[in-house]
């Protein structure tokens, strides 16, 4: 669904559009008589207060045929992307909750939605640290939620902690390295990034830098975006967004330039005999290393992975 077009067409006369007919809520995009970019959603809803934010109007009213009329409207056109993605969110979660509890599940993921809307700017991430955590949303979006569910792979993510290892979940662990597409090697900067009793996995992502009207382009707010809509229980939403801004990460628009393709990855599997530097193997007055892995060098430890 083109979302902004929908917006576009209620611009110019502050009207409303029905997001789709064949919806079994009714959802209504537009804008309001102030100028403001709205979504509203009508069911029924026992009434209750609702806070606002600085960015973000929210209002519960009853209409004239008794039932209740939930909008949320945009205050600051600066935000209008992270608007449109929210609207998105809260539409699908609408729709799977069904007419009788759409607007109670829209309250709710309001919840969450309501502490990005709330918080204030923060320093921008350069574009290493972009790129690694884009390498490690990927992961968690393409194999670890779908291997082991929200609720393990929201908390088994240890990067945004400064964990040793990027993800760890039950009896094994994940280190991801974003690299360039031809990259013949990666970096291991510390001991501990390898160092463990258990089995584990590297896992090698390319990334190469485009433009922002490449097909497929990836930028780290629309992956943030998509991994919010995966995740539907409101807790591990916040646990979600607590790592986010443990790593640094808020949604800005600046983010939006910065783009890559995702050219695929290499899953590496970690025993007693893959290739590496243990504490074990230097003497105990260096209290750090960092190395290189050769990727030709590790064929032998190439495995599938999800």
């Amino acid at each position: 669904m083109d979302l902004k077009s929908k917006f576009e067409k209620g611009k110019a006369n502050r009207t409303f559009q029905r997001i789709d007919s064949t919806y079994t809520v009714n959802i209504f995009v537009g804008f309001d008589d102030d100028g403001r970019m709205t979504v509203v959603i009508t069911g029924d809803s026992a009434f209750k207060q609702i806070k606002s934010t600085k960015l973000i109007d929210v209002s519960l009213k009853m209409r004239n045929d008794g039932k209740m009329a939930l909008s949320f409207s945009l205050l600051d056109t600066a935000y209008e992307s992270l608007f449109l993605i929210f609207c998105n969110d809260i539409i699908a979660i609408c729709e799977k909750a069904g007419s009788a509890q759409a607007i109670a599940c829209a309250i709710i993921r309001w919840k969450y939605w309501k502490e990005m809307f709330g918080k204030r700017k923060q320093t921008i991430l350069d574009k290493q640290e972009i790129k690694g955590l884009i390498g490690e949303l990927l992961i968690l979006k393409e194999g670890i939620l779908t291997s082991w569910g929200e609720e393990k792979a929201v908390q088994a993510w240890m990067g945004p902690l400064s964990g040793h290892k990027d993800f760890e979940i039950d009896d094994t662990w994940y280190e991801i390295k974003s690299v360039n597409e031809n990259a013949l090697q990666v970096k291991i900067s510390s001991l501990e990034q390898l160092e463990s009793d258990k089995k584990g996995h590297l896992i090698v992502v390319r990334l190469e830098d485009t433009s922002t009207v490449v097909e497929n382009a990836i930028n780290v707010n629309k992956l943030t975006a998509e991994i919010i809509g995966l995740i539907t229980d409101v807790e591990n939403l916040s646990i979600f967004q607590t790592k986010l801004d443990n790593i640094g990460y808020s949604f800005d628009e600046e983010y939006n330039s910065w783009n890559f393709l995702y050219k695929g990855r290499q899953s590496y599997y970690v025993d007693e005999a893959f290739p590496r530097i243990r504490k074990k193997d230097v003497d105990s007055s260096i209290g750090n290393a960092q190395y290189t892995i050769i990727l030709d060098g590790i064929e032998r430890f190439k495995e599938d992975w999800v």
